[in-house]
Parts: structure tokens; sequence; C-alpha cells
């Protein structure tokens, strides 16, 4: 190969995905040949500066996505996601590596995005990689189990993934773990006022719109970490425009007390993943929504509670022995009192993360 391609990138603005970017970049520079990343927001990827770890980045043509969504059937939003990926994909020759970095991209119905990348390899002779990925596996019907089969490789980030691909008997797959893990936590200055024991939340409006009684269940397990902690810090893991973290984490502020209020800090504007990933170090627990806090979380061994959704929470805790502390969204209600668990014996599961994380989803 002479090239590698990166698709399935949203924009750095998604605190996860520029992660991803971040542990990845430095697994793909041993091959010496030139990296280009599709991109939906280029301007994102200049602030955070993953411009200067590709060699290109070639955005996408995001005018025409009211036309994808308005067109009938698969194969005609592949087309339309052909032309809204034009630029990119007029880069695949025979001599390309394109290379899915999107995580969960293929946990979503808008799917046909990845796959016309897929298909462009195919047939210009390149090679298709899905990285770092997880597939939920009762979306895998006819149509993406054969755009699956014909990867080139696999690399799955836990193991209920890379479970469910071999039972469709797609066997090119590795179990390997998110590449955010290999993410530095980067010291920076405490926000004003984080003093003392330290925990944290991230919530989601991604999340709110799943369930209307989540919040009401935040609130409550925001106030027992209140009790227990000297100061509460709200992380958004997410700022994009359209999926705002903080407009979530805003709502759970407004429902405290002005009392309460007073003993809960804000993430910096402008931070990285890394430095996000450092204030989530300082933590004594975390509990969260979004995949990479809990990442960022299990990573740095802070006993971490997640509120999830999809095989990718499920899959990640279950692979460092921590689904006791994965809750689907639809059981929120139990979120409180597992917090209040979480805290008792947390000692015991930063030690027992510690040991997992070092290994985690490998062979």
């Amino acid at each position: 190969m002479k090239k590698l391609l990166l698709y399935g990138h949203g924009g750095a603005y998604n605190h996860g995905a520029e992660a991803i970017i971040r542990g990845s970049v430095p697994v793909f520079r041993r091959l010496g040949v030139p990296i280009l990343l599709s991109t939906h927001f280029p301007e994102q990827d200049r602030e955070f500066g993953l411009d200067r770890l590709v060699d290109r980045l070639i955005p996408a043509d995001l005018s025409l996505v009211p036309a994808e969504k308005a067109a009938e059937g698969f194969a005609e939003k592949e087309r339309i996601a052909a032309r809204i990926y034009r630029d990119a994909l007029a880069e695949i020759d025979c001599e390309t590596a394109c290379i899915g970095v999107g995580g969960d991209n293929y946990c979503y119905p808008n799917w046909h995005r990845q796959s016309v990348f897929h298909r462009t390899a195919k047939e210009r002779g390149g090679k298709s990689i899905l990285w770092g990925c997880s597939v939920q596996p009762e979306m895998i019907d006819a149509r993406m189990e054969k755009i699956l089969r014909a990867h080139d490789r696999i690399y799955a980030r836990e193991s209920l993934t890379a479970n469910a691909l071999r039972e469709h008997g797609i066997g090119q797959v590795v179990l390997r773990r998110d590449p955010a893990f290999e993410l530095r936590p980067e010291p920076a200055t405490l926000p004003d006022g984080l003093w003392g024991r330290v925990a944290a939340i991230n919530l989601s409006p991604l999340m709110l719109r799943r369930s209307g009684l989540l919040l009401g269940h935040f609130v409550q397990t925001a106030r027992f970490l209140l009790h227990k902690a000297d100061t509460l810090v709200l992380l958004p893991h997410v700022t994009m425009p359209a999926d705002d973290d903080r407009q979530a984490l805003d709502a759970l502020l407004e429902c405290l007390s002005p009392a309460e209020q007073a003993r809960v800090c804000k993430t910096p504007k402008g931070w990285s993943a890394a430095q996000r990933k450092y204030l989530i170090s300082c933590c004594e627990l975390l509990a969260c929504c979004r995949t990479h806090a809990s990442i960022a979380g299990y990573s740095c061994g802070v006993p971490t509670l997640v509120v999830g959704y999809s095989v990718k929470s499920q899959g990640i805790g279950r692979d460092l022995g921590m689904e006791q502390w994965v809750l689907p969204v639809e059981h929120s209600e139990k979120l409180p009192t597992l917090t209040a668990m979480l805290w008792e014996c947390r000692s015991q599961v930063r030690a027992a993360l510690q040991q997992a994380s070092s290994g985690a989803g490998r062979n």
C-alpha cells in the first residue's frame, strides 16, 4: 500500500473521534505512507490539531445531506453518499488502504456511508479495513453481512462484536481494544473550585432523547456524589452543535440547589480529548454515557459506571470485567443505587481496572 485513507470521522468536537485518531495515527505511521483523513468538519480538526497528525484533510460535501435523508432505499442513499464523499473517494486506487475509523458507524441506520468507501476500494483493487469497530449484532442483515464479509480485515474493539461477526461466518476478525485506550492524558490546569475528592458526570442529549426519566436519575446520582465527594465536575465529551453534551449537563445543573451548584465545576472550553482524559484521571468515580468518556475512565483506572444502549458499552465493559457497572438505559432507575455501590467498593474496582486495562481487548 502506498496510501491510507481514513474515513468515518465526523469531526474533533466529538472528542471520542478525536481520541480514536490520536490513538490510531501513531500505529499507522509505522507503515511509512501518507495518511489522508476524510472528515465532516475540517475546521474542528484544525482547531484541535488533527491536521498536523495526518498529511491531508479531505472535507465532505454536507450540503447534500438533506437529499440523502430524503432518498428512498439503500442504493439511492449510497449514490448520494458517493457524492457527499466524492473528493475522498477520488483518492482511492489499487494502492490505497481504506480504513474505517468511525468506531460505531455500523451500529446506526446510516451505515451506507461506510459501505460506499468499502465498495469503492474493492472495485478499484484497494484494501478495505474496519478499525476499532463495534457492530450491533441485530443489525447484521443479509446486505450488511455481505459487505462485512468482503472486508480484508476487521479489528473489533470488543468481544460481543467479534463473536457476532464470527457467528455470521465472517472470519477475518481480530479482537483489538479501542485505539483511544492508547491516548495519554495531557496534564492541564484544573478548573477553578476543583478540590479534594472529585467525582465526574458525563451526560449526553442522545441518551436523554432515549429516556425521559434519565435526567432525573442523573440528578439523584449527582446529589449522592455531592454527598460523598468534595467536588463534582460536569464533563462533556461531545460538543457538536446538533449533539452537545453541555446542553444535557446544563439541564442537570439547573435541577440542583444553589448550594449544590456551588460545589459543581464545569470543564474548560476548548479542552482536547487528552486533557479531558487527564481530568477524568483525577476523579474518584465517573458516571457517564459516552463510550469514550468511559474508555478514558477505564484506561486511567477510574471506577466507571456507564449508562449504555448498544453493544459497544456492553462489550467493552465485559472484556474488562466491568459488566456489573454497565447499565442499560431502560433500567436507569438503578443508577443512583449502583453509583452508591460503586463508591463503596471503588478501591477494589480501581485495582481490578488497573490490572485488566493493560491487556484489554487482545487475543
